[in-house]
C-alpha cells in the first residue's frame, strides 16, 4: 500500500497534469508560440496515455504487474526529462508529451490498483480510495509548489529533469523494495474461452469455485455491464475534466474574483482526494455497481450550482462536483474487478482508461470550440448536465456483483 500509494503521488496526473498550467506561459514566451498552441501538449498528453493503457493491461497480465511498473517508471521519468531539451519545434514538442502519456501509462493508477486490488478483497474499495484518492491528492498539492520553486530558481527548462529525478529516486527505490504482486500464484484453466492464464493473480487454498470464472476483454466485451461502465465512466470523466479547466474563466466571467474562484477550486480537489476514501468504504459494504448512481448524479447539481448567484452555492456546488469526481476515479477500478475478475484485469480497465483519457483530452477542446461559437459556456454547462442524467439511469441498469469472495483481509 505505501508503494502503491508513494507511486500515484508520482504518477503523470500530479507531476505533469497538474503541474502543467505553470509551464504554459514561460514555454509560449520561450518559443514565440501561443498558449493555444502549447495547451495542445495536454491533448497529446492523454492521447498517449489513451493509447498506452491497453498496452500496459496486456503487458502486465503477461509479465506481471510489478515488472510493468517498475520498467515504466524508468521510461517515465526519461521522457519527462527530455522536455529539459527541447527546441523550437513544434512537431517534436507534441510528441514528447505524446510519449510521455505512453510511458506514464506503465506506471499509472490503473496498474497500482490491479497490485491493490489482488492483495485486497474485503476492504478493497477502502485501500483503492487510499490508494488513489490519497495519494493522487497528496502529489497534486506538493508537486506545482515544488515545480514553482524548482522554476523559480533555474528555470522551466531545469524543472522538468528536476521532477524526473525527484520521481526517479522517490517512487522507483520504495517500489523495488516493497511493490508485489500477491502471492499464492495459480494459472486458471484453459479449456474454457472464457478464461485465460494469469501468473500474477492470488487465490487462497480452498478458494471457493466460484472465483475461478474469470472474463477476457472478449468476454467482458459481449456484457452490457462493460458498455455501461465504460460510457458512464468515461463522458462523466471528460466532462468533469473540462469542467476543472475551464472553472476558473467560468467563474470570473460571471464577476467572481480569481481568490474566490480557486477557492472553489481547491473545495472540489480535495473533496475528490477524501471522496474517494468514503466512497471505497461504501463500495466494500454493497453488492452493486449502481450504488454509486447518487453520488455521479451530484456532478448534475454541482453544474447547477455553480451557475447560482449566491457565492455559498458555488461553493457547494463545488463540493458536489467533487463528490461526483471522486466516485467517478475511485468506483471504476473497483467495479472492473469485482464484475470481471482480476485474470485480465489489465486489457479490460487498460480498455476503459483509455476511454477515460481520450474522453478527457477531447472534451476540454469541444468546449472551448463551443465557446468560440457561442461567446459563453451556457450550451457546454447544459451538454454536461444531460450526460450526468442519462449516466445516472444508465447506472441503474448494474447488476449485482458476482458470487464469490475471497474475504482474505
Amino acid at each position: 500500500m505505501i508503494a502503491c500509494t508513494i507511486g500515484a503521488m508520482t504518477g503523470v496526473t500530479p507531476v505533469v497534469m497538474i503541474t502543467f498550467g505553470l509551464f504554459l506561459a514561460p514555454i509560449a514566451d520561450a518559443f514565440h508560440w501561443s498558449h493555444g498552441f502549447v495547451s495542445m501538449a495536454f491533448l497529446m498528453l492523454s492521447l498517449g496515455m489513451a493509447a498506452g493503457s491497453p498496452i500496459a493491461g496486456r503487458i502486465s497480465d503477461r509479465f506481471g504487474t510489478r515488472r510493468t511498473i517498475l520498467v515504466g517508471f524508468i521510461l517515465y521519468t526519461g521522457s519527462l526529462a527530455l522536455v529539459g531539451l527541447l527546441q523550437a519545434n513544434r512537431a517534436v514538442f507534441l510528441v514528447i508529451f505524446a510519449v510521455i502519456g505512453l510511458t506514464g501509462a506503465l506506471p499509472s493508477t490503473m496498474m497500482l490498483a490491479r497490485v491493490v486490488a489482488t492483495w485486497f478483497d474485503v476492504r478493497r474499495g477502502l485501500m483503492l480510495g487510499i490508494m488513489a484518492g490519497l495519494g493522487n491528492g497528496i502529489g497534486a498539492s506538493i508537486m506545482p509548489a515544488i515545480g514553482l520553486a524548482i522554476m523559480a530558481h533555474a528555470g522551466w527548462r531545469a524543472t522538468y529533469p528536476v521532477l524526473a529525478l525527484i520521481v526517479l529516486v522517490t517512487a522507483f527505490p520504495v517500489g523495488f523494495v516493497w511493490l508485489r504482486d500477491a502471492g499464492n500464484p495459480i494459472t486458471l484453466p484453459k479449456a474454457r474461452a472464457h478464461e485465460v492464464p494469469a501468473d500474477d493473480i492470488a487465490f487462497p487454498p480452498h478458494a471457493p469455485k466460484e472465483l475461478t470464472h474469470q472474463d477476457t476483454l472478449g468476454s467482458a466485451a459481449k456484457q452490457p455491464t462493460f458498455w455501461i461502465i465504460l460510457l458512464t465512466i468515461a463522458s462523466g470523466a471528460g466532462c468533469i475534466t473540462a469542467l476543472i479547466a475551464h472553472l476558473i474563466p467560468i467563474l470570473t466571467s460571471r464577476g467572481i474574483p480569481i481568490a474566490q474562484a480557486l477557492l472553489i477550486m481547491s473545495v472540489m480537489t480535495r473533496t475528490c482526494a477524501v471522496w474517494q476514501v468514503i466512497i471505497g468504504h461504501i463500495m466494500d459494504r454493497t453488492r452493486a455497481g449502481r450504488t454509486i448512481m447518487p453520488f455521479y448524479l451530484a456532478a448534475l447539481a454541482g453544474i447547477l450550482l455553480l451557475q447560482s448567484s449566491s457565492f455559498i452555492a458555488v461553493v457547494v456546488g463545488g463540493f458536489a462536483v467533487g463528490v461526483a469526481m471522486g466516485t467517478e476515479f475511485g468506483a471504476l477500478p473497483y467495479v472492473v474487478s469485482r464484475y470481471f475478475g482480476l485474470a485480465a484485469y489489465g486489457r479490460i480497465a487498460g480498455t476503459m482508461y483509455a476511454a477515460v483519457m481520450l474522453a478527457q483530452g477531447i472534451t476540454p477542446v469541444l468546449m472551448d470550440i463551443s465557446y468560440d461559437h457561442t461567446g459563453n459556456y451556457r450550451l457546454s454547462l447544459g451538454a454536461m448536465t444531460a450526460v450526468f442524467a442519462c449516466g445516472s439511469l444508465a447506472l441503474c441498469a448494474l447488476p449485482t456483483y458476482p458470487t464469490g469472495s475471497t474475504k482474505t483481509f
